[in-house]
């Protein structure tokens, strides 16, 4: 198999007494054996609950309406039929993932060796020894040197840095097949953001694991990923590697991203942001083109049907009127 993770036509709905309509809708994705895979869009896009459906923590008014999240290591596991039990044996093992505020993600009430090892008490049968032996190897492997030290601390005693780490190292001590990292430089200074970045990739690299990287930051995106899926309420747009995306961005909504990006050297006075505001997930059903009110190329069309994803050139796919002449309908 040369995939880690296929999600196909995966929608999510919000089902409750006053209301029901999907939040995300038809995605599409697949991540390769130790490909670092990057999803980008606004805030309510839908990154994160696509990030907590593929890990079966969504709250109990969300649920996966459509759809299939494949997972392929040893043997191909259908994510979204699995029981609690069966995803608890899978979770921090086969596949671990970052939240967003790591800063907040650690229990105050334990010491850093609590709750590093307890990942190993639960996936394995080691010793006491090994563990620790693990642990301290792991800590040292994330760029954190005084290891038995940190063991005894408590996580308001650590800046924000070395808490990312630690959380870097829970994550990774299983060695797990995928690490989803949502958000994982948030709060953090350039500085920090930059060292991180740095050793998830290099992890990737030496633990064989797939990164799948969730932000709105195209920057982090260019840095550190491969691939590309761009995300605009809750369906993606646009799907290409990383250097066509900014080379060659098919889509109107991905164009006016990479526009509102300021570089050194840019004198204008004023920073590009795109017009309007992302519609609520209740304004979905019926409106054409989610992107339509916003979009400057927007034609009659736009408004009152959805697009398909067409095929734009190799590789490379793009959900938008503009391309159904020279593009082929994908899916």
């Amino acid at each position: 198999m040369n995939t880690v993770l296929d999600i196909k036509n995966l929608s999510i709905e919000v089902n409750t007494k006053k209301s029901k309509y999907n939040v995300v809708e038809g995605v599409n994705l697949s991540i390769g054996k130790k490909m670092k895979y990057g999803i980008v869009g606004e805030s309510g896009s839908g990154k994160s609950l696509t990030s907590l459906a593929i890990m079966n923590l969504l709250p109990d008014v969300l649920k996966v309406s459509k759809g299939s999240i494949t997972l392929n290591t040893e043997k191909s596991k259908e994510l979204t039929k699995l029981s609690k039990r069966e995803m608890q044996k899978i979770r921090g093992n086969e596949i671990s993932m970052i939240f967003q505020e790591p800063m907040t993600a650690l229990d105050p009430l334990y010491t850093i060796e609590h709750q590093l090892l307890e990942v190993l008490k639960f996936h394995t049968n080691y010793s006491k020894k090994e563990m620790r032996e693990l642990g301290l190897d792991m800590l040292n492997k994330v760029g954190i040197s005084r290891g038995k030290e940190i063991f005894k601390s408590y996580p308001h005693q650590l800046s924000g840095g070395m808490r990312q780490r630690v959380i870097i190292a829970m994550a990774l001590i299983c060695q797990p097949k995928l690490l989803i990292a949502d958000e994982p430089t948030t709060a953090l200074d350039v500085t920090i953001q930059a060292q991180i970045l740095d050793l998830m990739n290099d992890l990737s690299e030496t633990h064989d694991t797939s990164i799948l990287m969730i932000t709105h930051d195209l920057g982090v995106i260019l840095e550190t990923c491969e691939r590309v899926a761009v995300l605009y309420a809750g369906q993606v747009m646009e799907e290409t590697t990383v250097e066509q995306l900014f080379t060659n961005p098919s889509h109107p909504y991905t164009q006016g991203l990479l526009k509102s990006i300021r570089s050194l050297g840019d004198h204008k006075n004023t920073l590009y942001s795109i017009p309007g505001n992302v519609p609520t997930p209740a304004q979905y059903e019926n409106m054409g083109c989610r992107f339509s009110s916003r979009c400057p190329h927007a034609m009659e069309i736009c408004k009152s049907k959805e697009p398909s994803m067409y095929t734009v050139e190799k590789d490379h796919t793009s959900k938008c009127w503009l391309h159904e002449e020279e593009g082929v309908a994908y899916g």
